[in-house]
């Protein structure tokens, strides 16, 4: 699934790197694909995110559940 802002993995790990330490927790007001989130638990970090479109909210949280950084939309 794609959405219509997602971020760059190595534009987020920056961001991280100056804006956190491991173990902080992340805000991600607008979840999407849950790329931020993703990243931020590769990184070291807790999440937070938060989607009201459902379909992106699912696609995320399968992302999430499955540990895996890509994984393929079913539609």
């Amino acid at each position: 699934m794609k959405t219509p802002t997602k971020l760059p993995a190595e534009l987020i790990r920056k961001i991280l790197a100056y804006s956190s330490q491991p173990g902080d927790l992340v805000l991600d007001p607008f979840l999407g694909s849950g790329q931020t989130a993703v990243v931020s638990h590769l990184e070291g970090r807790r999440y937070l995110g938060f989607e009201v479109v459902p379909e992106y909210f699912e696609f995320a949280k399968k992302r999430l559940e499955s540990g895996e950084y890509r994984i393929k939309s079913t539609e």
